[in-house]
């Protein structure tokens, strides 16, 4: 069997998408399933009235919401609210920022220049 890349899941097993990861009260909880230098990607699920403070990557960020709704701002000035089953994808270098406005699972992709 060759080396996994995919890691807190179980492998060949059908599994909830939404049940990977479970609210905590007052908080953030995350669960990486990825993590690589080039590539990342790490669920969380956030209460309402949490968020992201704003932040840049050197790469394409893809943030996909799979339960409830957020905003996320990009550059401090656009506003987007992207909900259950919607994504967005952010330039690399660029600053972004996340308030959540229900309680919501979202999971965030970063892809990166390969070194």
């Amino acid at each position: 069997m060759g080396k996994k890349y995919i890691k807190n899941m179980d492998f060949e097993e059908v599994l909830s998408f939404k049940n990977l990861i479970e609210y905590v009260e007052g908080g953030v909880e995350s669960r990486t399933l990825v993590q690589r230098d080039d590539f990342s990607m790490t669920l969380f699920a956030f209460e309402q009235g949490e968020g992201v403070s704003a932040y840049s990557m050197p790469g394409d960020t893809m943030i996909y919401v799979y339960e409830g709704k957020t905003e996320v701002i990009i550059d401090e000035n656009k506003k987007f609210i992207v909900q259950e089953g919607e994504t967005i994808v952010i330039p690399p270098d660029t600053l972004h920022s996340l308030d959540v406005i229900e309680r919501a699972k979202i999971m965030i992709g970063i892809v990166k220049p390969q070194k």
